[in-house]
């Protein structure tokens, strides 16, 4: 007689066994997983690991695990440029800011240049610039105490107004005629074409060529020592009401040196917004 061939050709007491044993430990599993286990666990506040699971795969209900609402985001500045913001700044009254500003002339000049190489010129400055740092100054968004406490003193329409008046003034920057040994090529890679390598983005692409643009603050012209101060300030997070965080992202990059030389540099060029 032929043998019979096949997997149950010959009756195995231990295959049978086993693959009886394998199916109730799958189906023993399923139970305590899916029924039991997380009967028991529903009435406690914290999930169950099973639970977690099976939430992630969608069998159960988590809802209860949503995520936790993010942190409020930073706000660098209150000033939103709307119609609103730039119809306040062009009410500004030359006149009212001038008056205003006569409580500034100890630290800014009388025509709004400085005496002190920390202390920044306020002369031919767009009203935009000056309103912004006014406002940035009275909610806190940036800090030096003497400000603070002068634009919590003035009101939106105020700041309109010595914004008015400085933007008037013209600006003759005494220290424009000075030699400087900084020489245009240190700082026009920087100036110019920023250093891609390093993800440093030039300073003309918000500032200018010649550190002029519209919108932005004029940087020629500027005490030198104001200058580094900011740009340090920016580095390390002192100061911080640029809005798209554009200086302290650049600026962080930075070495000590490269600020030097680009406030030293700066500082001794000739402003060209006194024909505004």
């Amino acid at each position: 007689m032929a043998r019979k061939h096949g997997p149950f050709a010959t009756f195995s007491p231990w295959i049978f066994g086993s693959i009886c044993l394998i199916i109730s430990f799958w189906v023993t599993s399923i139970l305590i997983g899916f029924l039991w286990f997380p009967a028991m666990e529903s009435g406690k506040k914290r999930p169950g690991f099973l639970q977690l699971i099976c939430g992630g795969l969608g069998w159960v209900d988590n809802s209860g695990y949503a995520q936790q609402p993010a942190p409020p985001p930073v706000v660098a500045s209150e000033v939103a440029w709307t119609d609103t913001t730039w119809k306040k700044i062009r009410s500004g009254d030359l006149q009212r800011g001038a008056a205003i500003a006569g409580s500034c002339a100890m630290c800014h000049g009388q025509q709004g240049i400085s005496s002190a190489d920390y202390i920044p010129n306020l002369a031919g400055l767009p009203p935009e610039i000056i309103y912004k740092q006014l406002i940035d100054y009275g909610t806190g968004k940036r800090h030096w105490a003497m400000m603070n406490a002068v634009a919590t003193g003035l009101s939106d329409q105020n700041m309109a107004d010595v914004a008015a008046y400085y933007a008037s003034c013209p600006r003759n920057n005494p220290r424009g005629s000075e030699t400087t040994t900084v020489t245009n090529s240190d700082v026009s890679r920087l100036i110019m074409d920023g250093d891609p390598m390093r993800n440093v983005v030039s300073c003309a692409a918000c500032h200018g060529p010649e550190g002029v643009k519209t919108g932005a603050p004029p940087l020629p012209g500027q005490p030198v020592q104001y200058l580094v101060n900011q740009l340090v300030a920016f580095s390390q997070g002192t100061r911080s009401n640029d809005i798209n965080r554009q200086m302290r992202l650049i600026v962080t990059r930075l070495t000590p040196e490269e600020i030097k030389r680009l406030a030293e540099y700066l500082g001794s060029k000739e402003s060209k917004t006194g024909d505004r």
